[in-house]
């Protein structure tokens, strides 16, 4: 009986192209990182799981890929539970590890353990891989790239006003068309929770998060079915209706705040940065106040932001992130953290779409000398070592296969140029250059001259 071999869902092979492609696209955004002079660190593919549960909210928890224990652990498995189909606190008790679910929470505890080796503000980036146990999708998988910066050290609005402007950059350099980048308050939806009378923002956050997928009526009904009274619900549909520019959303927000005696220095704060953003230029993000926007992981505490798709492109959102106070250590301002993420592989499938990757990835040529049979191999070979010591790519046809067959592979693999040294050659002290997209060959007459002739058409 014949396997059926997949890869898990999910997941997925790279083949040469595409990771040219993957390639290019994390080399903008490494170079970009670096040029706002960010330092790149890097962390364990899994974390013990008391690190990462309880940061990012009860169905972020759950689609965690724990990592079962062995051994003499499993005898410790809480059996009780699962009689009881409490199927979370039994899969924990099978595990005390897990795969990282982002690269934020890994920071964190990378500040606390590191914290006497690190300057603050400390400006990071890190990509690496994250797993999640989410439905896959287009754009989402259960394994990806995550490309993450952060500023950890202090709670200031210019920190925000550098990340946001680091977006912006990565994106021109990458020819990208202009894109809404969406900005909130989490304090400010705190805000309209109190007026609501609930219990906390968690009430209303993970349907709110959902709202560009489900819309204002789909998060209504979403919290109707949650016990949350019509009464509530119409409060909220009336902050979520609130239509006009930025500016004449925040005066309206700021009356009502008022007018039920609720601080609006979170109003405040989304004003100033608008109006501080305005003043350094941006080329591909259109900023847009949106009370909709919550972002549905726990630890975030003020200045949210979300960078949609391009028009007429049904993918997600291509970047998140948001101002987190308490996730570092406590409620130490001097720990106070900001960071936003790239989606990678959204990234990816948008060039691909609006055709903005280069014609081209990389400009040096690449060569294949053909096979003529073992006895003249020793003839060439020193030729071959010269060019791969300085960096020229080439290869010699592993066996004296029929001429036809040899440049077939050639032109198959895209390989620019065929050098041919046969025994005639060798006796001529000739060699020949084959320009394989031209159909053209040349003939050269001193064989000595090898390296400087292909080191020119390099």
């Amino acid at each position: 009986m014949s396997q059926n071999l997949n890869t898990p869902k999910g997941t997925r092979d790279f083949y040469s192209l595409e990771l040219v492609k993957r390639n290019y696209l994390l080399k903008v955004l490494k170079q970009t990182f670096n040029s706002f002079n960010f330092e790149e660190i890097q962390t364990p593919s899994f974390e013990n799981l008391s690190v990462l549960t309880g940061n990012y909210g009860e169905d972020e928890d759950s689609l965690m890929f724990k990592i079962l224990s062995s051994g003499e652990k499993l005898r410790k498995a809480d059996l009780d539970s699962l009689k009881d189909n409490n199927l979370s606190k039994f899969a924990n008790s099978l595990s005390d590890k897990a795969l990282r679910y982002d690269l934020t929470v890994p920071l964190s505890r990378f500040i606390r353990q590191n914290l006497n080796k690190i300057n603050l503000p400390f400006r990071r980036f890190q990509t690496q891989l994250v797993w999640r146990a989410d439905r896959p999708q287009k754009g989402r998988f259960r394994e990806f790239l995550q490309c993450d910066i952060d500023i950890i050290g202090e709670n200031n609005i210019m920190n925000e006003v550098e990340c946001i402007k680091l977006y912006d950059s990565v994106l021109t350099r990458l020819n990208f068309p202009k894109v809404f980048i969406r900005v909130n308050n989490r304090e400010i939806l705190d805000g309209i929770s109190k007026i609501m009378k609930l219990d906390s923002l968690d009430v209303i956050g993970p349907s709110l998060d959902k709202s560009d997928k489900i819309g204002i009526d789909g998060v209504i009904n979403e919290l109707k079915l949650k016990g949350v009274s019509d009464e509530s619900l119409k409060i909220l549909k009336s902050f979520l209706e609130i239509n006009g520019s930025n500016h004449d959303k925040i005066s309206l927000f700021k009356k009502e705040f008022l007018k039920n005696k609720l601080s609006i220095e979170s109003i405040e704060r989304i004003e100033f940065f608008l109006d501080l953003i305005d003043k350094f230029d941006l080329n591909c993000l259109d900023p847009k106040f949106d009370i909709s926007l919550a972002r549905g992981l726990g630890y975030y505490t003020g200045l949210i932001v979300e960078v949609s798709s391009p028009e007429n492109i049904n993918i997600g959102s291509i970047g998140g992130g948001g101002r987190y106070d308490n996730l570092v250590q406590g409620n130490d301002p001097n720990l106070s953290g900001f960071g936003i993420s790239f989606g990678f592989d959204r990234l990816y499938t948008i060039l691909e779409d609006l055709n903005l990757f280069p014609n081209k990835f990389n400009s040096s040529k690449t060569f294949l000398f053909l096979n003529f049979g073992i006895d003249i191999i020793p003839n060439i070979i020193d030729h071959v070592n010269k060019l791969r010591e300085n960096n020229i790519a080439c290869e010699i046809y592993p066996s004296d296969k029929k001429i036809k067959k040899q440049l077939d592979y050639a032109n198959q693999k895209g390989i620019d140029y065929v050098v041919i040294i046969g025994k005639e050659e060798l006796e001529s002290n000739k060699f020949k250059i084959k320009d394989m997209a031209k159909g053209e060959e040349i003939v050269f007459e001193d064989l000595n001259n090898i390296f400087k002739e292909i080191n020119s058409l390099n």
